[in-house]
């Protein structure tokens, strides 16, 4: 995984506990209608949470999403849990996910990650 303290975190979206961002520089093309995304949640607090039975205390994670340009459908392959914000610190877990596709309507925003990722950018 690359470096996360020099990729280019566009805000999306804040709310009195947390901060969401998209790495705009990670965004991949899997296919015709398919992009690769990065996006960053930190925490003005410490959380905790205990996936598969591990006591865990995180301020960030990285998601790494796929979504599907035309359905406006996503889902998330990995997350990465770190102990500071901006996926600082220690990597305290990580799951390999891969979720079933669900929807994501262009007005949340969930969406307005969808119109990021599949913008058309110069190469």
């Amino acid at each position: 995984m690359p470096c996360h303290s020099v990729a280019d975190w566009q805000q999306l979206d804040q709310t009195e506990n947390m901060v969401l961002y998209l790495d705009v520089d990670d965004i991949t093309k899997i296919s015709k209608n398919k992009r690769g995304v990065k996006n960053l949640v930190d925490f003005f607090i410490p959380q905790v949470a205990e996936p598969n039975g591990k006591l865990i205390t995180f301020q960030s994670f990285i998601r790494e999403i796929e979504v599907d340009c035309e359905t406006y459908k996503q889902k998330t392959l990995r997350i990465i849990f770190f102990e500071r914000t901006q996926a600082l610190g220690a990597e305290v877990y990580r799951s390999e996910i891969n979720s079933e596709w669900r929807d994501n309507p262009p007005t949340s925003g969930s969406g307005i990650l969808t119109d990021l990722a599949c913008m058309p950018r110069s190469i």
